[in-house]
């Protein structure tokens, strides 16, 4: 724990305009009448009309595919409206009143919505958040004879802050992952760790770990994770100089008890 608790925080050419007319009484050699029998009618086709058929035979291929093509961007414009439609609908019903909807299918509708999408309010509220919270683990792994290793505290939150930080578009993981996680788990717990919202407890505390046994993995020097054991580290941030106040000199642990790793855990991962 001491380890822990000291860390820091991708065309044809044109005529030629000389090309001589021949009027009527004018010398020159005699010029040749096309035919208008029934010869000319029947006889072999015009130069351009080979080609005017296949401009046609193309512009039908072309009709063709952008037929197919505006019909498959039309169901994926369905599909996309369905689905925003479908999350909104469900986002209403997470933050409207108590009903008879919501009544019936308040677990299918907590299953879809958290903890991915559930709602926090607290950027509004008159009185934010003031506190540095830093989120820790550690593991227990079998050795090759049967006996358990209990190994340092590792800062989770660490890595996030590191790949914060000069980043003007951090990622919605690095931000929100480990600290959505971390309120999740004691929004449905109390202080002696006991589940306080039935399906909502239990979920909070499968996914606080799995997040933990992505930074591990399956083993941890060589042997396999049996255990793995969370806390926190929350620090108050001190007020701006001009209130005049100073933030309490204190910091608070809470040390979760150890969690038995199931092979359920690492689907996914």
């Amino acid at each position: 724990m001491e380890q822990f608790m000291t860390e820091t925080g991708d065309i044809a050419p044109p005529r030629s305009p000389d090309t001589p007319t021949l009027f009527p009484g004018a010398a020159g050699p005699a010029t040749r009448r096309p035919e208008s029998g029934p010869s000319a009618l029947l006889g072999a086709e015009a130069p351009g009309q080979a080609s005017l058929a296949d401009g046609i035979g193309g512009d039908a291929a072309t009709r063709v595919r952008s037929t197919a093509s505006l019909a498959l961007l039309t169901v994926a414009a369905v599909v996309l409206l369905g689905a925003a439609l479908w999350h909104l609908c469900m986002v209403f019903l997470t933050l409207s009143p108590a009903s008879s909807v919501t009544n019936r299918y308040q677990q299918k509708i907590n299953g879809y919505i958290y903890p991915e999408f559930g709602q926090n309010w607290q950027m509004f509220a008159p009185n934010p958040l003031a506190q540095n919270v830093s989120v820790g683990a550690r593991v227990q792994t079998l050795g090759r004879h049967g006996a358990r290793h209990t190994w340092d505290w590792e800062n989770l939150s660490f890595s996030h802050l590191e790949a914060m930080k000069h980043n003007p578009v951090p990622s919605h993981l690095d931000q929100n992952v480990l600290r959505r996680s971390w309120d999740f788990y004691t929004e449905t717990h109390d202080l002696k760790e006991k589940p306080t919202n039935g399906m909502r407890s239990a979920l909070s505390t499968e996914y606080l770990e799995r997040i933990a046994l992505q930074r591990f993995g399956r083993q941890w020097h060589g042997e396999r994770i049996i255990r793995v054991q969370l806390a926190s580290r929350t620090t108050d941030v001190a007020p701006p100089k001009w209130t005049g106040k100073k933030a309490p000199d204190t910091t608070a642990y809470r040390i979760l008890p150890w969690w038995p790793v199931e092979e359920k855990f690492y689907k996914e991962l």
